[in-house]
């Protein structure tokens, strides 16, 4: 009888628990869908795809280390031949900054990130290039490091067509407007031993091809500048003749007085 009784009371609770779940199913629906968005908002917050780096400092010190790349419009390039780049958040329509309210503050100076390309030292042209090919040019940068006077150093990608990007570091060395050289801070840097293995490649077919300052003269130009050498030598001769005999002459009239 008692076995009975035990069996009643625990087929009641479990009708009781299985009635209050039906009649609350809404509400646990409800309480499921709000913590799996509060997990994605932590996970947003932690990932910084609200952020907008305004200032080198802004950017996380994981992104640097682990070469995490994001995306930004080039709205200068600056006298130094560094960049000033607008970061672009990756979910932007939910970041303040990009509120209409606020469009102005994004492309002010004082919102853009200090950006330069590592591995290139710029030549004649290498400015004029950057304005006419990069600037107001959407791009996707991949940080290796933050230099002493508070640049990011970044392999920089620009977008051509929808499936295929073009490094920006390369094409400069590609174009014959910049040399590379070598950054002793990154040797340690595996996407930089990987981009300065590129960049050399990128110089070797420049130089054949005679882009950029590696033109060769053509053979019209070889042949006049062998014809005018021996007579601007001649000149050259002629002229140091003429002030030897002259400093002769004046030094024997002094002797004779």
């Amino acid at each position: 009888m008692e076995d009975e009784d035990e069996k009643d009371s625990e087929d009641d609770i479990l009708t009781g628990f299985t009635n209050f779940v039906d009649n609350n199913l809404r509400v646990f629906r409800s309480l499921a869908w709000i913590l799996a968005g509060a997990g994605v908002l932590l996970i947003a917050r932690r990932t910084h795809v609200f952020s907008q780096f305004r200032a080198v400092s802004d950017v996380p010190t994981e992104f640097v280390t682990k070469n995490i790349s994001f995306h930004g419009i080039v709205k200068e390039v600056r006298s130094d031949n560094t960049l000033g780049i607008c970061h672009i958040p990756l979910l932007r329509g939910f970041s303040k900054v990009h509120s209409s309210s606020d469009t102005a503050g994004i492309s002010s100076q004082n919102n853009l990130l200090n950006v330069s390309l590592p591995g290139v030292e710029l030549r004649e042209g290498g400015h004029q290039w950057l304005t006419d090919n990069v600037r107001l040019a959407k791009v996707r940068m991949i940080p290796l490091q933050i230099t002493a006077n508070n640049t990011l150093d970044c392999i920089l990608y620009k977008r051509q067509g929808w499936f295929q990007s073009k490094c920006v570091n390369e094409e400069l060395i590609r174009q014959g407007v910049a040399v590379t050289v070598h950054v002793a801070t990154l040797a340690h840097s595996l996407p930089y031993h990987e981009l300065q293995r590129r960049l050399l490649k990128a110089e070797l077919r420049a130089e054949k091809k005679g882009v950029g300052i590696w033109v060769k003269p053509s053979l019209l130009e070889r042949l006049q500048n062998m014809i005018s050498f021996p007579a601007h030598g001649m000149k050259q001769v002629v002229s140091a003749a003429q002030n030897l005999s002259f400093t002769r002459i004046f030094s024997r009239k002094k002797k004779d007085s």
